[in-house]
């Protein structure tokens, strides 16, 4: 399996319709999605509850689906959730793959696979392919997120999907909880 960069790839550019090759408007907003979407994961990979609360609305319409959890509503929630998370694991790595953004108005989204490795603060290390949706709403020029949803994609028995190209520093490989 071919590793993906680190970064989702940039959607094509569109030019505007007088013909210049400057970017489109909706490139423009295309390329702020995904670079909402990046400093997700590096807020996460930071462990920076922080940075990751400037990255969601403060909504009580916000929504988090974290892989096994029951649905977390609204900011204040979602943000102890986060903290939870952070003060459970030492490191994580990320890759991701098949990012897709779009955006319709207010409204962006962006689909993905990330294929993730833990280490938790025990030192158990795992890994795991995730299937995930992130939708932002543009809020005063900004794109913030709405909703995080991301759960366990099925393993194929026949790929090798033990390291993803992650160095493991623990050896075994075991299921997330």
């Amino acid at each position: 399996m071919s590793k993906p960069p680190d970064a989702p790839r940039a959607s094509p550019v569109a030019n505007d319709p007088d013909g210049s090759d400057a970017p489109s408007a909706l490139t423009r907003e295309l390329t702020r999605v995904e670079e909402a979407n990046r400093s997700f994961y590096e807020a996460f990979r930071d462990r920076d509850i922080d940075r990751m609360s400037r990255l969601w609305a403060k909504s009580p319409h916000t929504r988090c689906v974290h892989p096994g959890w029951e649905l977390v509503v609204g900011w204040t929630d979602i943000r102890q959730s986060w903290s939870e998370i952070f003060r459970t694991i030492n490191a994580a790595e990320f890759e991701l793959e098949d990012v897709h953004v779009e955006v319709a108005g207010r409204t962006a989204w962006a689909n993905l696979i990330a294929y993730v490795r833990i280490e938790t603060d025990e030192g158990e290390s795992f890994h795991a392919t995730m299937v995930t949706t992130n939708i932002f709403e543009r809020v005063d020029g900004q794109w913030l997120l709405v909703l995080h949803h991301s759960s366990n994609m099925a393993e194929d028995e026949d790929e090798d999907s033990e390291d993803f190209g992650f160095e493991s520093s623990t050896p075994g490989n075991s299921e997330p909880n």
